[in-house]
């Protein structure tokens, strides 16, 4: 099948001038007639479509490698070029799922255009706008279908951990940057990321996000979250709901948001940053706890095993593996939001202590509270058992005998601690003491000289 293969490719493009691929209607001409060949191969040879999609897009890769390697490893853009996304195309139609075929295909992509606008462009702005900003209409036809093709390519770069070297004007060095994170020259630039939120997209926004693109654009451009701010305020109060929407989706993925004004002195940052978003925060359009309060340790969490997992490649089928519920998955995978505030484990009620006796000494005085060990959890039941229930002294004959009963048991209750307190209470009575107890007597509460 490589032999058939070769020969389209070399008969085809020899009656094909060298921009007879750069229109649309072209490439879709030359598709037709492969997907004849390849369904025509794959019944002949008994072999899946899939499987013989894949033959036929390395053969496109292998006719473009010696294109390219007779003009000294220079390509001829062009037909010669324009041959990959025959095989692009291919591979979609198909669903090629040999990851290291469509890994190559894009690797040979990169190496010529330096950036993949020709897959995100179209997904983010749909089959149209392509035209108008880089010159060239989308393989796709329409941007839903420009959106599932952007998902599988994807999946299989995150299948293969592909990263690819990327200048960076800014912090002047060469970087090695995930796929989902390559910048599109005719853009700025910018992440795919960063063109979502400028274009108001919090769909495309929470895609990218959840495919592993990161929070903040290693782009060399400014904080996307102070710029989706700076925008917020524009209007006053006049929020946009796609750009509040897109806000809420980022903030799912970063711990803090990181006050600029650097290198002010972090009061200082605080007082400046409050002055200019102070009315987001008083709408309740950003958290306080994100600004400069404590995080929910459920966000730290998602955050931090989101980081993990985007560092391995392994967003966002990585999240399935875990041992959770399928809810926190969700939670994780920023398909469903935990509302309301952490739940906390309810404290069963501590019942209070008794109420003390109220002693009629001369007054109608009422007993306080008593000093329990009842709820204290630094002391076992056993030991509980042996404490007295002290009350507090009121009259002087009390002090006396709260005072003697402490200095002879230490507070275990012995007969000899009784008789302690019972002598000294006796001894410190006032001369008028009427010994008849009050009607409010408590008698649950044992009298000391029981």
């Amino acid at each position: 099948m490589d032999y058939i293969f070769e020969c389209f490719f070399d008969d085809t493009f020899d009656q094909i001038t060298r921009n007879g691929l750069q229109d649309r209607q072209s490439r879709r001409d030359v598709l037709d007639h492969l997907s004849a060949i390849i369904k025509g191969c794959s019944e002949g040879q008994d072999t899946q479509t899939e499987e013989v999609a894949a033959i036929a897009v390395l053969a496109a890769m292998r006719f473009h490698r010696l294109a390219k390697e007779q003009n000294g490893k220079v390509c001829l853009m062009g037909k010669y070029h324009n041959i990959l996304y025959i095989g692009l195309r291919t591979c979609w139609d198909w669903g090629v799922r040999d990851s290291e075929v469509v890994v190559q295909l894009l690797e040979a992509i990169y190496e010529c255009e330096k950036t993949f606008e020709r897959i995100f462009l179209g997904a983010l702005f749909g089959p149209h706008a392509p035209h108008f900003i880089a010159g060239w209409r989308s393989d796709f036809q329409d941007q839903h279908e420009n959106v599932r093709a952007m998902v599988y390519f994807l999946k299989h770069a995150t299948r293969e951990k592909l990263t690819l070297p990327v200048w960076i004007p800014r912090f002047e060095q060469e970087r090695q940057l995930r796929f989902i994170d390559v910048p599109i020259e005719s853009c700025g630039k910018s992440s795919p990321l960063r063109i979502a939120l400028q274009a108001n997209a919090p769909e495309m926004l929470l895609i990218l996000l959840r495919y592993g693109a990161t929070p903040q654009p290693p782009d060399g451009g400014a904080s996307v979250i102070i710029a989706l701010l700076d925008k917020l305020i524009e209007n006053g109060r006049n929020y946009s709901y796609e750009l509040v929407m897109c806000l809420k989706i980022l903030l799912r993925n970063v711990t803090m948001i990181e006050m600029p004004f650097k290198p002010l002195l972090y009061a200082a940052r605080r007082e400046m940053f409050f002055e200019r978003y102070g009315r987001l925060l008083v709408d309740k359009i950003i958290g306080k706890e994100q600004v400069y309060g404590v995080p929910t340790l459920r966000h730290l969490c998602r955050c931090t095993i989101r980081d993990i997992l985007r560092q391995h490649h392994q967003l966002p089928n990585g999240i399935d593996t875990l041992r959770l519920p399928k809810r926190l998955q969700r939670y994780i995978d920023l398909t469903e939001e935990l509302e309301g505030p952490a739940v906390e484990s309810e404290k069963p009620d501590v019942p209070k202590p008794a109420s003390a006796a109220r002693a009629k000494l001369g007054s109608d005085m009422p007993r306080l509270e008593t000093i329990s060990s009842v709820g204290e959890e630094d002391e076992s039941e056993d030991e509980s058992e042996n404490h007295v229930q002290l009350l507090e002294a009121v009259t002087d004959a009390e002090k006396a005998a709260v005072a003697a009963f402490v200095a002879t048991s230490d507070g275990a209750i012995t007969p000899e601690a009784k008789k302690a307190a019972m002598a000294a209470y006796m001894a410190n009575l006032p001369p008028d003491y009427d010994p008849e107890l009050p009607p409010d007597f408590d008698p649950d509460f044992p009298p000391l000289s029981s």
